[in-house]
């Protein structure tokens, strides 16, 4: 079971758009698909939910050991996409917790109850810091960083960098790493250009060939409690974010193989 968080410590990066195009792309490609929204603005599940607020149990319940996962997680309005939602009270979750025995493991503890039931997990991690964001750093493999192309966007990726090499060290889950950064919300201007270059000259290969270009389609879509790839699927950014899928997909198979291959860790070695 594949497990992506899509992070990024500064708000505004299109994290949210980019899970859920990401999980209803999947999705539609006949993979089965769960969403977790982690950000206590649960627009995530708002979106999936067709605009409806999640009756309880949510995840918040969940990490409190006030449900069992099987118990909160339910079927979306998209086909193949199942949903672990969020609520307001997901912000206070992460103070409750501060207190609790295992407080940095309870989501990882939780999913191994469906394990197996789905071929990937995609994350909604919140902006912030906290304990909700440290159980799903604890949990994932894989982290996709959205990166808008404004003033300030690099902000916050050397402290997500750090916070993942603490995960790693004192925590559970030494596999964590970034996949790949994506670039959102890209305008056709110098900025942009710069951005770019300075993204693929700091981080190589980790930035995907993909970029997501700015739209009122993505905006339009919103409106609808719809990803852009159902309201307007031969959009730009449909288009691009039906290439960044590929990319994902495409990186697991050759991540999956490698683990595959037998000779892989001689190779290494030698």
């Amino acid at each position: 079971m594949r497990t992506i968080a899509v992070v990024n410590l500064k708000g505004g990066s299109a994290k949210t758009t980019s899970a859920l195009n990401l999980a209803v792309g999947a999705a539609g490609r006949k993979r089965r698909v769960l969403l977790i929204d982690a950000d206590p603005q649960a627009n995530a599940s708002l979106t999936l939910l067709n605009g409806t607020a999640a009756d309880e149990p949510t995840l918040g319940h969940v990490l409190l050991d006030q449900a069992e996962v099987v118990e909160a997680i339910r079927p979306s309005r998209v086909k193949r996409v199942d949903i672990l939602p969020a609520d307001a009270r997901l912000a206070d979750v992460a103070l409750l917790l501060a207190e609790q025995l295992g407080r940095e493991r309870r989501l990882r503890s939780a999913l191994h109850a469906v394990e197996g039931n789905y071929d990937l997990v995609v994350v909604d991690a919140a902006p912030q810091l906290n304990l909700v964001t440290i159980n799903v750093l604890n949990t994932v493999g894989e982290l996709i960083v959205p990166v808008d192309a404004g003033l300030y966007s690099i902000v916050g990726l050397g402290r997500l960098e750090e916070t993942i090499d603490q995960v790693r060290r004192f925590l559970d889950n030494r596999e964590l790493r970034i996949a790949g950064l994506v670039l959102t919300r890209a305008h056709r201007n110098r900025a942009t250009k710069d951005l770019e270059r300075q993204l693929r000259e700091a981080y190589g290969d980790l930035v995907y060939r993909t970029t997501i270009p700015h739209s009122v389609r993505v905006e339009e879509a919103h409106a609808r409690h719809r990803t852009v790839l159902e309201f307007a699927p031969k959009s730009p950014p449909a288009l691009a974010y039906d290439r960044l899928l590929m990319e994902v997909l495409k990186h697991g198979q050759q991540r999956d193989a490698r683990r595959a291959d037998p000779t892989d860790g001689d190779a290494d070695a030698a």
